[in-house]
């Protein structure tokens, strides 16, 4: 469905959070009228107000007050599951579900279009690819997941390439593949809005499966999205091995030709040179071409990484402290903790419990050596604490594991156990609890936290 196809239907949408304020607002542009569906109607209103609408005015319902036999689309923001009962009745009502995402790539689908998708390593590779772009002289939306409503590119000039950060969420719903798809990672996550593991992959892969086959790029060091992307017909591979690989080195190769030194990224761990390969691969689909070594080495002088992701927020007292609060599963958390061997370590781990086993993550840090620090935020939901002192416990490892009632706490606890030339790393393996607010409201306290231990430096 296109956005000229929906302007002719009876539309609702639902989740009135910025990207579904947003496309509220395109369709009243465009004299639509919309029945506005919110959870939580009284502050969908004061969004809209905050955002120049008539939020005092609007009619925004909960979804039990919506008669779907009125409605004949509805189009769902990405925090609204696919898999609520009240869209399960909506469809068998005939109403069609869909997201501004999906409406999106239907209207852009003859564009230069970059979507970054993966579990995780979406917003660095997609922000890696944009620079790439832009460093080779074009002109580059980044929108999507990564913060601007694709709604905002209705209107607008076209762009030279749109680089396009696409989460589950968004995904779920899509009915055409784009030209090119940079899949970064596969690991279990977000598992209570799917409703399960297959799921969960069902809808992160729903942007290559929709087809047709267009250029797809997959991250060689995830064995599950090499896995579950075999057969693609139009398939290359990155990271570690495939046409664009980083070695041991750090050299990037593109079809065995040097590109350029990579060992001067401002981001740690060889995750995120796979991501800096990924961002490689993406260019070089949607252009036909590598980026020249010079707009490459201009990144890697210039790129200082994405806040909330393994970013260094400052040293004290010879301790690094890096934030990495959007690492919202183990898996994401092993990845940041594998990016500082031989390293005095000290993990600040907790949030709210979405169903990841954390199993992965736990083996990792028992067998880390040197042995890490570790501390737990309360409530522990996913049991972590326990789970690592017993099976350091079990393998006879002097693993320290403490329990801390707040961030704050944490970070004073893991500045005093870490020794100078260490680092703190905030990396907290689930997502943020509601009460907390957002992961960067977390960044913010733990940049604070970590301040405080600066200003009682003698």
């Amino acid at each position: 469905m296109t956005l000229d196809e929906l302007c002719t239907r009876r539309v609702a949408v639902w989740g009135i959070g910025r990207e579904g304020a947003a496309m509220a607002a395109l369709l009243a542009d465009r004299g639509v009228p919309v029945t506005l569906v919110d959870d939580a109607p009284e502050a969908a209103r004061s969004l809209l107000g905050g955002l120049g609408a008539d939020g005092a005015g609007a009619d925004v319902r909960p979804p039990d007050a919506v008669r779907w036999g009125d409605i004949d689309v509805v189009v769902r923001a990405p925090g609204v599951s696919r898999y609520r009962p009240e869209l399960e009745a909506a469809r068998e009502h005939g109403v069609e579900v869909t997201t501004p995402m999906a409406l999106w790539l239907e209207d852009f689908s003859g564009a230069a279009v970059v979507a970054i998708t993966g579990t995780k390593g979406k917003s660095t590779t997609a922000a890696l690819t944009a620079a790439l772009l832009r460093h080779g002289g074009l002109d580059v939306a980044l929108i999507g997941n990564i913060g601007t409503p694709v709604t905002e590119m209705y209107g607008r000039p076209p762009a030279d390439v749109y680089v396009v950060e696409v989460s589950s969420y968004q995904a779920a719903e899509v009915t055409v593949s784009p030209a090119v798809t940079v899949l970064t990672s596969l690991a279990p996550d977000h598992l209570d809005w799917h409703g399960g593991l297959e799921a969960y992959y069902r809808d992160k892969l729903r942007l290559i499966s929709a087809g047709p086959p267009r250029d797809l790029a997959v991250n060689a060091a995830s064995v599950e999205a090499v896995w579950r992307t075999l057969g693609h017909p139009r398939r290359i591979l990155f990271g570690p091995t495939g046409r664009v690989r980083v070695t041991e080195r750090d050299q990037v190769m593109v079809d065995d030709e040097p590109l350029g030194d990579a060992s001067f990224l401002a981001l740690p761990g060889r995750h995120n040179l796979f991501n800096l390969c990924g961002a490689v691969a993406g260019v070089l689909l949607v252009t036909g071409r590598a980026p020249t070594p010079g707009a490459f080495a201009g990144v890697i002088d210039e790129f200082e990484g994405l806040p909330s992701r393994c970013r260094t927020v400052g040293e004290r007292r010879g301790v690094t402290y890096i934030d990495d609060a959007l690492a919202s599963n183990p898996f994401a958390t092993a990845a940041s903790v594998s990016a500082f061997p031989d390293r005095e370590l000290t993990v600040i781990l907790g949030g709210a419990d979405r169903g990841v086993d954390p199993t992965g993550l736990v083996e990792l840090l028992v067998a880390r050596q040197p042995p890490p620090r570790v501390v737990v935020l309360q409530p522990d939901p996913q049991g972590l604490a326990v789970a690592l002192a017993d099976r350091a416990a079990s393998n006879d490892v002097p693993l320290a594991v403490d329990l801390a009632g707040d961030l704050e706490e944490a970070v004073a606890t893991a500045a005093a156990s870490t020794p100078s030339g260490g680092v703190v790393l905030f990396s907290p393996a689930a997502p943020t609890r509601p009460e907390e607010g957002g992961f960067g409201e977390r960044s913010r306290r733990f940049a604070a936290a970590s301040d405080l231990i600066r200003s009682t430096d003698p």
